[in-house]
């Protein structure tokens, strides 16, 4: 599909390697990524925000070839992409009251009523389901 269409003629192409990302298949994601890639090579006009976050998604891929592509695909949109190092340990104290040592107590939950963080439609319906009982004759009232 890479080879037929380009993306400054058909965008929706795009979309369709952004889709093959997300595929179960390593091999599809690796292939989306290479396409990707292949496309901005002839057009980097076609990068945009939705593409750069799905490249930067991939980064975190369990396949190393798939990194690769989404890699080097970043880098044709103007991004500089660096490897972190896990191994050296950083500690920036101005971002946690407690620094971030392991004895640190963690930040404590936000203390606020539940109820809050479910609708209240769903909040009414159980409401009027333990007010009215769990029959079949409620379902013929509704009737009309």
């Amino acid at each position: 599909m890479g080879d037929k269409f380009t993306c400054e003629c058909n965008p929706e192409i795009m979309c369709a390697f952004i889709y093959a990302l997300n595929d179960a298949d390593e091999r599809v994601r690796a292939k989306a990524a290479d396409e990707i890639g292949d496309q901005l090579r002839k057009n980097s006009c076609c990068c945009s925000p939705e593409l750069t976050a799905a490249l930067t998604c991939a980064l975190g891929d369990c396949d190393k070839k798939v990194v690769r592509e989404a890699t080097q695909a970043l880098r044709l949109c103007g991004y500089d992409v660096v490897k972190g190092d896990c191994g050296k340990a950083c500690c920036d104290t101005t971002c946690a009251p407690a620094g971030c040592s392991p004895n640190a107590a963690p930040a404590p939950a936000p203390t606020s009523d539940p109820k809050a963080y479910f609708p209240s439609r769903l909040q009414n319906q159980k409401q009027s389901r333990s007010l009215t009982g769990n029959s079949l004759s409620n379902l013929f009232g509704l009737i009309d």
